[in-house]
């Protein structure tokens, strides 16, 4: 397993070094003296096991766990303090263990083998960033599509999500200067035949359905920041700052109304904020 250490204490990484030194099941070991290198390094390593201290300057145990778990919601915490007073708080981020200063080397090993029966959820294939502009990963790759009208179609088709589009819909989006005549109608067709083709050569055209009149996401198959959004996730929320899929003009409508979502989440933090100092 990659296992990653977090202490803002020297003498207790290498403790820790020491510790799990001869573990068969410790293929690679990363230890960290703060919670943004370690997180930066989460982003791009894959990391199994995550031992963090509660108490750390900067970044403590808990917001590192909560940065950790959105890069990968698969990696497991363990947590490493002197204070009993933690553990709740601990599991409060699904924490699958927790060990007090100054620890066994038992201990260690019994987490460590309680993470290696962890089994992941399968995680969604493709994941959809569209704040601030329109990137498709399977898979951890970015796919790249090839051709603009292309990828503009899978950009509206992901707008619209389980709502679908009609082709005269798609072509008012796409073509907002052309008639919806045969010649045109042609066009969106060869177009959507394009991006099946492109999404079927990625082994995900299954993302996109159609009910005979309407073309649409199947939206429970991908890990979209707009849907997470639309669900109610501040979290994703706070990655926007004013522009999303900013390439496509049609995308303003969208664009307006994360903005009010925006608005309205900041308006209430700060009446919540009142509150507080009137207590």
């Amino acid at each position: 397993m990659n296992v990653i250490c977090v202490d803002d204490e020297m003498p207790a990484l290498d403790n820790f070094r020491m510790t799990v030194k001869n573990f068969s099941m410790v293929k690679n070991l990363q230890v960290f003296l703060g919670g943004e290198e370690a997180i930066s390094w989460a982003a791009e390593n894959p990391v199994d096991v995550a031992f963090l201290d509660m108490e750390m300057q900067g970044m403590n145990g808990l917001e590192v766990a909560k940065e950790l778990r959105r890069i990968n919601r698969d990696i497991r915490i363990v947590f490493v303090t002197a204070y009993e007073q933690y553990a709740l708080q601990a599991f409060g981020v699904d924490a699958i263990g927790y060990i007090l200063k100054p620890y066994s080397r038992k201990e260690v090993q019994k987490e460590l083998e309680k993470a290696a029966r962890f089994h992941p959820l399968p995680q969604k294939r493709v994941r959809i960033q569209t704040i601030p502009d329109f990137v498709v990963y399977v898979d951890g790759e970015r796919l790249v599509l090839g051709r603009a009208k292309t990828e503009e179609l899978l950009a509206l088709l992901v707008d619209y999500g389980s709502g679908g589009l009609t082709t005269g819909e798609m072509i008012s989006c796409l073509w907002p200067g052309r008639y919806a005549d045969e010649n045109t109608r042609s066009l969106c067709r060869m177009t959507y035949k394009r991006l099946m083709d492109a999404l079927r050569e990625a082994g995900i055209e299954d993302i996109v359905a159609s009910d005979g009149r309407k073309r649409y996401i199947v939206t429970e198959k991908v890990d979209c920041d707009l849907y997470r959004i639309l669900a109610g996730d501040t979290d994703a929320l706070k990655n926007y700052c004013g522009e999303y899929m900013r390439e496509y003009s049609w995308a303003e409508v969208r664009n307006a109304q994360l903005s009010r979502i925006a608005s309205g989440t900041v308006l209430k933090n700060e009446k919540s904020k009142e509150s507080c100092k009137k207590l």
